[in-house]
């Protein structure tokens, strides 16, 4: 299946999990593709040594059925679940992007940041199965309404957003089937990536200046807000919910930072609560990279759409993006950078300044927007007033 990528990759094909371990101490890997159902040693305890000992080699599965337990216990371990029957290009996707992110992609800063991590958590297995869920010929609200079911923290999150003002259904939601008719799976399934992601980073210890929970009512008021700025310059749906995957999960790195290199984070913000630079800034300093960038890496290897993670990537530099119309970049960028001039919307704008980035009327202006930014100041109550109904 990969024969083609012969003049692009430098390819390793080993005939047990016993040979790949020792192919793999012979030379670095980016990623490594495995089946789960071996004789000898099993993928999934290939891949629990491969954690141990290669912990920044990206980790991918390419497998048939498997049982439940077995299943469960090698989605903690991999970033991207791939199932048989699989063509050569989702194969192909599958390892580049995971390269990229191991390489940095466009970003060289990236790699050494990656690697100073150690070992980049596996996607949120509940995500997974939604991701697989919704892939799946015949899967209906009732299928995907069951997987919910078994997480009561994302239960309560969806049963919250759908019965927020912003539906204005003016009754209320208590069926997750119907709450996942009314929001669609692309939703549903952010709300759970930022409900695991927030469970699975939290902050070593506390750190002066920074707050997880701020930063979840921060990023979910930017999410709504980025979403109405596309829904008024009428972009489709699909354009719509990348702003709010984006907007949702824009700041994620700091949440890996606080949780995996805390050290870090409390000297970048030292730097910046002393008036000595801007947080990004700072973070160049300290970690060679940003946030952003540590955020991005992390989406990238779990396969999210790629518009979602340049908006995550770009939300600070948005005249970065090679795309010349409105995007994601553009309405994450100005949703975090206009939460920052209402404290209205954002009664902690001031204390959480140095988190939003400022605005960037040129990049504004090159896409032709820059009449409209008065008109997306005037969406910022709305949004504010949407979020508070499901942040708890």
């Amino acid at each position: 299946m990969l024969r083609g990528q012969r003049d692009e990759w430098d390819m390793v094909f080993a005939g047990s999990a016993t040979e790949a371990l020792a192919r793999m101490a012979e030379a670095p890997m980016d990623v490594i593709v495995t089946d789960v159902q071996m004789p000898n040693m099993s993928g999934a305890e290939l891949l629990e040594r491969v954690v141990a000992q290669y912990p920044s080699t990206a980790r991918i599965v390419l497998t048939g059925h498997t049982d439940e337990a077995t299943t469960t216990r090698v989605l903690k371990l991999v970033h991207q679940f791939l199932s048989k029957p699989t063509d050569a290009d989702a194969l192909k996707q599958a390892v580049t992007r995971a390269c990229a992110a191991s390489k940095a992609g466009t970003n060289s800063q990236v790699r050494s940041i990656a690697a100073s991590l150690g070992a980049l958590p596996s996607t949120p297995e509940l995500y997974v199965q939604l991701s697989k869920l919704a892939a799946s010929e015949g899967a209906n609200g009732h299928d995907i309404a069951r997987v919910i079911a078994r997480d009561p923290a994302v239960c309560a999150k969806v049963l919250q957003l759908v019965n927020s003002s912003f539906f204005g259904l003016g009754r209320r939601v208590s069926s997750i089937e119907q709450a996942v008719g009314l929001l669609g799976i692309v939703r549903i399934k952010t709300l759970v990536l930022s409900s695991q992601i927030t469970e699975e980073f939290r902050p070593a210890r506390p750190v002066p200046g920074f707050s997880a929970k701020k930063l979840l009512r921060r990023s979910t008021i930017t999410a709504e807000f980025a979403q109405a700025i596309t829904r008024a310059e009428g972009l489709d749906k699909d354009r719509q919910d990348q702003a709010f995957a984006a907007g949702l999960l824009h700041d994620v790195g700091l949440l890996v930072l606080a949780s995996r290199k805390v050290e870090v984070l409390e000297d970048v913000l030292q730097r910046v609560q002393e008036g000595n630079a801007s947080l990004c800034d700072a973070e160049r300093t300290v970690l060679n990279g940003t946030h952003a960038d540590v955020g991005a890496c992390l989406l990238e290897l779990w396969n999210l759409p790629q518009r979602i993670v340049e908006g995550v990537a770009l939300h600070h530099s948005p005249s970065a993006t090679t795309f010349s119309g409105v995007s994601a970049v553009t309405a994450v960028h100005a949703a975090a950078a206009l939460l920052r001039e209402v404290p209205a919307a954002n009664p902690e704008a001031e204390e959480e300044r140095a988190f939003m980035p400022e605005l960037d009327a040129a990049y504004l202006k090159q896409v032709g927007r820059s009449e409209r930014i008065e008109q997306w100041r005037q969406l910022t109550p709305a949004a504010a007033s949407n979020a508070e109904a499901v942040v708890t």
